[in-house]
């Protein structure tokens, strides 16, 4: 995986925001309802700090505060990690393990613009489930290598995926053609 991309070719731009006077109880629930882990949190429109599913564990749950009482405001982070949109993956992936945080801010002329997490970077690195060999994508070379990807997200080469038929993690069925492989390219000869 080429880590020289820019942070704002995987940095979603469609950010879930809540403002710093909401109850954690109605961020989380946001939070549900939007199926994402972390809020970006504004002040007068402005973007000033980040929720995230931990900062309610541990600065709500573990201690035992009642949701509906604290505001987003009292257990934000802020200021937030970012990173400037230009700068290249490998810039905030280092930021990120030094910082120790999951999810990481972009910027644009100073203000927050997008998110992305770890999630989002791995998903760049595509292996299939069969081989255990990297699928190559775009980011990689300038021939990226088919591939199919089953409903459960697993991904296989599209040749193995011929070859295996079934997801290896759901059983769902793959492809309804089937290549057998020749001896001589099986372990047993």
């Amino acid at each position: 995986m080429s880590l020289d991309f820019s942070t704002g070719a995987i940095a979603k731009r469609d950010l879930i925001t809540v403002d710093e006077k909401t109850t954690v109880l109605d961020a989380a629930r946001l939070m549900v309802e939007h199926d994402v882990g972390s809020l970006v949190v504004e002040k007068n429109k402005e973007r000033i700090g980040i929720l995230t599913e931990r900062d309610i564990l541990r600065k709500v749950v573990a201690k035992s505060l009642h949701a509906s009482f604290v505001t987003v405001k009292e257990v934000m982070s802020s200021p937030p990690v970012t990173i400037p949109h230009d700068k290249p993956l490998r810039e905030a992936v280092d930021l990120m393990n030094r910082r120790r945080v999951r999810r990481m801010l972009v910027t644009e002329e100073g203000k927050i613009v997008g998110i992305f997490t770890l999630r989002d970077i791995l998903a760049y690195n595509r292996i299939c489930l069969y081989c255990g060999k990297q699928i190559k994508s775009v980011m990689d070379t300038p021939e990226p290598e088919p591939y199919l990807e089953c409903t459960c997200s697993a991904r296989y080469h599209t040749r193995c995926a011929e070859t295996v038929v079934n997801c290896s993690n759901c059983s769902r069925t793959l492809v309804t053609h089937v290549i057998y492989p020749e001896p001589s390219e099986t372990s047993g000869g």
